[in-house]
């Protein structure tokens, strides 16, 4: 009888499989294309007739180009591939599972809606893409919630999950390089709801419609949200808005401010009311949500200059949101990184409201050619650089207008840093270094 799990990929989660696994008295077999010392078997020497299931972790190619040769053997034995998320499930089967999917703003209402069951008296754990690999979450009980952010990759590799709610935030061009089209992205984020009993999908964009359709010509109910037009849930001006009725200001939140935080507290208003939580405990707990780093975060203040750590706007669209929020304000922006496939072409219209961009990492020469003739720019090549050539420009200038040195590269960091974290607790230091150093 197979009782072997094979896990393949020893990143984060497939640590915690293993861990939790081995924990359970199960063997576990490991093998890691880029770490050969995480590996106990090789591709050749698999003993397949142990091996009860894969755990495939998300960063491993599952359909495209094409599968992992791992994957591609499996299938052909009928052998299952899972992920660390099913066996969550399977071994917690009375506990309520929430998933949230979309291009940008996962994480912050991923972390909403744990911050609200929480605030709620509602026990809960949240985890997932936002940064725990679920494994290494607590045990759950009936009616006790795992709250989980869930990437394209990840609902690529999952065999179907049944999701108490399912919430879809937005869909804009990414990870084309892993999916090969926006079509099979789509395609891949849609999973999310074919099991899911309840489903939350905001409806300001056209992709995003066009999946809301979809599901509802299935006969799924669907809970629509929106910040551009009247629907089950919306936001208008600022004022959030449930069947009509009123429920708070969001435009005097500091942690929800713009349309993309007014469009993920929506999504995350809609995904615990169909958990029983009363809108008035949700409307509480908005007002004390601290936010996520690395999203607009504000991380230091020098005279009329605001730092913002916007690391985690690693594509474009996510870059648009900050445009929005600062748009009355002098932007000096550092852009750059590993680029993704659109590159700055999606901000063309919004040049015209930056006073200077600072160049970094492999992006810097392609965006040059983007941005000339439109706004002035400067290669920096590095963040210790970019930080200090706008801080020597602002300070030039001498005006008291305020003015905003904004890292929202618009990009990957892998070319110079181990994640967007990493770049952004940087990005934190060198500005705590350069205001102390002026004080």
């Amino acid at each position: 009888m197979a009782n072997t799990y094979l896990i393949l990929g020893m990143g984060k989660s497939g640590q915690a499989a293993a861990k939790w696994l081995q924990a359970r008295g199960t063997k576990v077999l490991t093998l890691d294309d880029h770490s050969p010392t995480k590996s106990t078997v090789t591709l050749n020497n698999i003993p397949w007739n142990d091996i009860a299931a894969v755990i495939q972790s998300p960063g491993v190619p599952y359909t495209f180009p094409a599968p992992h040769p791992i994957t591609a053997m499996a299938q052909a034995r009928n052998i299952p591939i899972l992920t660390d998320i099913n066996l969550l499930q399977q071994a917690h089967p009375k506990a309520r599972f929430v998933g949230i999917t979309g291009t940008n703003g996962k994480s912050t209402t991923t972390a909403l809606i744990g911050h609200i069951l929480s605030h709620s008296g509602h026990p809960c754990s949240v985890g997932g893409n936002i940064g725990v690999p679920v494994l290494s979450l607590p045990p759950l009980k009936e009616n006790e919630t795992y709250v989980l952010e869930l990437s394209s990759f990840q609902l690529e590799v999952s065999a179907l999950l049944n999701l108490d709610v399912a919430g879809w935030l937005n869909i804009t061009p990414d990870h084309l390089d892993r999916h090969g089209s926006l079509e099979n992205y789509i395609a891949e984020k849609k999973k999310i709801f074919l099991k899911a009993h309840n489903a939350v999908i905001n409806l300001d964009d056209e992709f995003s419609l066009q999946v809301c359709q979809y599901f509802k010509n299935k006969g799924k109910v669907v809970v629509g949200v929106s910040c551009t037009q009247q629907t089950d849930i919306y936001v208008e001006r600022g004022i959030f808005y449930d069947n009509q009725n009123a429920v708070i200001d969001l435009s005097l939140i500091e942690s929800l401010q713009g349309l993309h935080n007014y469009q993920n507290a929506a999504t995350a208003y809609a995904v615990c009311k169909l958990l029983n939580v009363p809108a008035a405990d949700i409307a509480e707990a908005f007002k004390t949500f601290s936010g996520l780093a690395h999203r607009q975060e504000i991380v230091g203040r020098f005279k009329n200059i605001t730092f913002v750590n916007d690391s985690k706007a690693t594509n474009a669209e996510a870059t648009i949101h900050a445009f929005n929020r600062y748009a009355n304000q002098a932007i000096y922006w550092i852009a750059g990184g590993r680029p993704k496939s659109q590159g700055i072409h999606p901000l063309k219209d919004f040049f015209s409201n930056i006073r200077h961009v600072f160049l970094i990492g492999e992006a810097q020469n392609d965006f040059a050619k983007t941005l000339d003739g439109s706004m002035p720019y400067t290669l920096s090549g590095n963040l210790d650089k970019a930080l200090t050539d706008a801080f020597e420009m602002i300070l030039k200038n001498a005006t008291d207008q305020p003015a905003v040195i904004l890292l929202s590269p618009a990009c990957a960091s892998y070319d110079q840093f181990q994640s967007f974290e990493h770049r952004g607790d940087v990005f934190r230091t060198l500005v705590t270094q350069l205001i102390e150093s002026y004080i």
